[in-house]
């Protein structure tokens, strides 16, 4: 990924007119002002009041163009993020794919066909890209159009050509386990083993291609859909590709974040102040391309999904755009938010709250309570020019 260098004044007009900002450049080498405000005090004395350990909690906000710190609690501790994760996963997948990429799944002969006999010369090739959205009816309609195509046995293997997952099987190695026994189900038998390897040929039938990238990462991010993260994972490399991406790519210390699952189930974790870095960086990387942070992460109180039912009074509405995490039964109970707020006075904020070792609901009511808070101490919520457009 290219490091990008951008000026606080670009990027604010970036993120509400994201047409007018051409050249940008990031503030170098100059000490963020730390401010104390009233909200973060009183965010910390709740969780202290109500018996949650300050040590188990940690959150960073950073004005965007990073010239102001408006609240730091732990900010170099590392957390269990949850499905904060899946910004991560999104930004390596958009990265290295493209946000228009579609994923094409299909079988191909790698021979002659002999109608007579119903023998393909050659290998039967599955081109797979890892479609995270592949379902089981699409499987099939694809092995029905190798029948349909005169083949009832294959002289030579089944060649795989990359990351293949559908439905519940979200690793290569039980996807295509699976679809061994669906083609011999089917009567159709090989001459040799399956493998992993390139492979061409004419396509029988139609291939299925996806939705573009971006809209599946919005799906994936609005509802948090963890088979759709983890198979999502597996097409670009499984989490170590994430996690490189976050180290060499965004330039996140290697001891601030560990990615153990690309969907955040179970063990991961990362800093407050990463995520607000990986965050600025997602900001970047999006408007070179001519888009926005709604574009995949769902908006709170306009959005369906996790962030639906939260800052929906009309005070809020539309003013904060980013993640949720859960984990009721990790790390005794994890929840987290992260991602952008806009307000009036301050421009547009970064924010990461993590929080362990309790309730989740009362987390989300104090995680609610901090950032609405925060807009009144900032002058109130603003909405981007797309968003006051789209809410006319």
């Amino acid at each position: 990924m290219k490091k990008y260098i951008i000026s606080s004044i670009s990027l604010i007009l970036l993120l509400f007119w994201p047409t007018i900002a051409q050249e940008l450049t990031l503030p170098q080498g100059s000490a963020a002002e730390r401010l104390k405000s009233v909200s973060e005090e009183r965010y910390l004395q709740e969780l202290t009041t109500l018996g949650r350990n300050p040590e188990a909690q940690g959150f960073y906000i950073e004005s965007l163009d990073g010239t102001t710190i408006l609240a730091d609690h732990q900010s170099n501790v590392s957390f269990n993020p949850a499905s904060v994760i899946k910004i991560a996963t999104s930004f390596a997948a958009l990265d290295k794919l493209g946000p228009e990429y579609r994923f094409e799944t299909a079988f191909k002969a790698g021979g002659e066909i002999n109608k007579k006999t119903r023998t393909l010369e050659g290998d039967l090739v599955l081109q797979s890209m890892g479609d995270p959205l592949l379902s089981t009816a699409d499987v099939n309609r694809l092995i029905r159009q190798v029948i349909q195509a005169g083949v009832g046995r294959v002289t030579g293997s089944l060649v795989v050509t990359g990351p293949f997952t559908y439905a519940a099987y979200a690793a290569t190695d039980g996807a295509v386990q699976r679809v061994e026994t669906l083609l011999k189900n089917q009567g159709i038998r090989f001459g040799k083993p399956t493998k992993r390897a390139s492979g061409a040929g004419v396509v029988l039938g139609e291939s299925h291609l996806s939705p573009p990238l971006r809209d599946i990462v919005k799906d994936q991010n609005a509802y948090s859909v963890n088979q759709i993260a983890e198979r999502l994972g597996e097409a670009i490399g499984g989490r170590q590709a994430v996690q490189d991406f976050l180290v060499k790519g965004v330039g996140i210390p290697a001891n601030d974040v560990f990615v153990g699952t690309t969907s955040g189930l179970n063990y991961n974790r990362i800093t407050p102040r990463a995520t607000v870095q990986m965050l600025r960086h997602l900001v970047l990387w999006l408007n070179f391309k001519n888009m926005l942070p709604q574009d995949i992460l769902p908006i709170a109180g306009m959005t369906p999904g996790t962030l639906g039912g939260r800052f929906t009074a009309a005070d809020y509405r539309g003013s904060i755009i980013g993640k949720t995490g859960t984990l009721p039964a990790t790390d005794g109970g994890v929840s987290a938010l992260a991602g952008l707020i806009y307000t009036h006075d301050r421009g547009v904020l970064l924010f990461s709250i993590f929080n362990t070792q309790g309730n989740v609901a009362t987390f989300r009511r104090l995680q609610d309570s901090l950032l609405k808070n925060l807009i009144v101490e900032c002058g109130g919520a603003e909405l981007s020019a797309s968003l006051r457009k789209s809410s006319n």
